[in-house]
């Protein structure tokens, strides 16, 4: 039997990360065209016009974002109808047609939450190069999830009596680890610059699902399940896998010192899993009026190596007697960590995983920005971007216009209009005030999101301090957010 506490521990060592260091999954779009300090981080070659700048520790910039691909919370919670036209319902309830839930999925789906948070950011100027320093702890999450995995939870699997269910989307990765980066932007004309950035990592937990192919028949004559399977599951985490004689998992628990918080803490600041990365970046601008620039970030690797477990589970399993309801029942009473617990037994029953402990790596999600600006006047310019994420199987794309304009010496700021998330309704805005050295900027992508967060598929917003210094008065179109 998997304990709960297992799974417990493996939420803490995430969460403790996700809610009190940075989390990176999606960047802010409106951010790259400001020209604030941190849009370096989108773009290495994009360098500050100030001589020195150093945002503030821990609060100095913050991005708080969370995407679905698929739903919004009212597709979830919404009025009820008829008899129940003056209450909440959600879909689990009586009088709700879950065909209208599962019509609103994909084939495949997504969730992506993120938190990202600068523990150190500080950048200055010596002659043409700009050097940046950018000390950070980070977090990713990617869940994928196959339409027909949640048709056989909320229905059964009536619907694939006959045919195949297509699990081959299904896809987790969670890992946490430290990044200690070192820039450097370079004019190598008046026209052209490069940037690279180097990145030292230092994995601190990871769970990595491989999923080469999973499906599941059902024969129409005997009902009989066959599923095939060709999955691995990676684990850089402190646990102890219990076996018996035959080798066959009988139980997974904690190692006994995790007990300990003093322990707990050590092995969280204390990682031992190596890794590196880079970017790369160039802006060139064309004439007065029009310039292009291109990134690449996150090309690297980490090496787990501390408490590995890998779990496989390759081959057709076949079996007879399963239980045809759905998992989520309204008329069961059954507890959903029951619910979690007794799925849980079932799939290390079905699937009979093989155990290891081989280390292994994992590759950071690489991510390619592609953009262009015209410059209308001195003091408004628009600008066009591509992002383009690579995560394994699946390709996030999104597309940004944005408006821009300094308003004032002290006042600055962009209006963007996106495709994200297969939807056109992202508006986004952003503002940047500046008094004496003390620099204050927000800026969002989902800006209905955050007055109707019910009908969104995204909330993100990217606020912060920063602190400049050596700050030359420029022509606005040189210099459209700082002076």
């Amino acid at each position: 039997m998997i304990r709960p506490k297992v799974f417990r521990l493996l939420v803490l060592l995430l969460g403790i990360h996700l809610l009190t260091f940075p989390m990176r999954a999606q960047e802010i779009q409106s951010l790259y065209f400001m020209r604030l300090p941190q849009a370096n981080l989108m773009n290495p070659a994009n360098h500050f016009y100030c001589n020195f700048y150093l945002d503030f520790p821990v609060i100095g910039s913050t991005n708080v974002s969370a995407i679905n691909s698929s739903l919004t919370f009212s597709d979830i919670v919404f009025p009820g109808t008829g008899e129940y036209a003056d209450s909440l319902i959600t879909i689990l309830h009586p009088s709700y047609n879950i065909d209208d839930f599962l019509a609103k999925l994909y084939k495949q789906n997504f969730i992506v939450p993120s938190l990202h948070t600068n523990m150190l950011s500080l950048g200055f100027r010596s002659k043409n190069l700009y050097f940046h320093i950018n000390f950070s702890e980070k977090g990713t999450v990617f869940l994928g999830y196959p339409k027909d995995l949640i048709t056989i939870l909320f229905k059964g699997n009536e619907s694939f009596v006959g045919g195949e269910a297509d699990f081959s989307s299904f896809e987790f990765n969670a890992s946490v680890y430290g990044s200690y980066a070192f820039g450097v932007t370079a004019d190598i004309s008046p026209s052209f610059s490069l940037g690279v950035r180097g990145k030292f990592l230092s994995g601190i937990a990871d769970v990595s699902l491989k999923n080469n192919g999973m499906s599941m028949s059902v024969q129409e004559e005997d009902y009989t399940h066959t599923l095939h399977t060709d999955l691995s599951v990676n684990v850089s985490a402190p646990l102890v896998v219990e076996k018996d004689s035959a080798g066959n998992i009988t139980d997974v628990n904690l190692q006994e010192d995790m007990d300990n918080p003093e322990n707990l803490i050590h092995y969280l600041i204390y990682p031992d899993n190596p890794g590196f990365a880079f970017d790369l970046g160039a802006n060139y601008r064309i004439n007065d009026r029009f310039s292009l620039s291109a990134s690449v970030l996150d090309l690297g690797k980490i090496w787990w190596k501390r408490d590995v477990n890998n779990f496989v589970s390759k081959g057709n399993f076949v079996f007879k007697g399963l239980d045809a309801s759905p998992v989520f029942n309204v008329n069961d009473t059954t507890s959903l960590e029951d619910v979690a617990n007794n799925l849980l037994d079932s799939i290390q029953t079905i699937f009979k995983p093989v155990n290891t402990t081989d280390p292994y790596t994992t590759s950071l999600n690489p991510k390619v920005y592609i953009g262009g600006t015209f410059d209308l006047t001195e003091n408004v310019y628009f600008g066009l971007l591509s992002r383009t994420e690579i995560h394994k199987k699946n390709i996030i794309q999104s597309f940004t216009f944005s408006a821009n304009a300094s308003l004032a010496r002290f006042l600055n700021a962009t209006l963007t209009y996106s495709y994200s998330n297969h939807s056109f309704n992202n508006i986004g805005a952003g503002l940047s005030l500046r008094g004496g050295p003390l620099q204050v900027y927000v800026l969002t992508d989902y800006a209905l999101g955050l007055i109707h967060p019910d009908e969104t598929k995204a909330l993100g917003i990217w606020f912060g301090i920063n602190l400049t210094f050596g700050c030359k008065a420029r022509n606005f179109s040189d210099l459209p957010l700082i002076f």
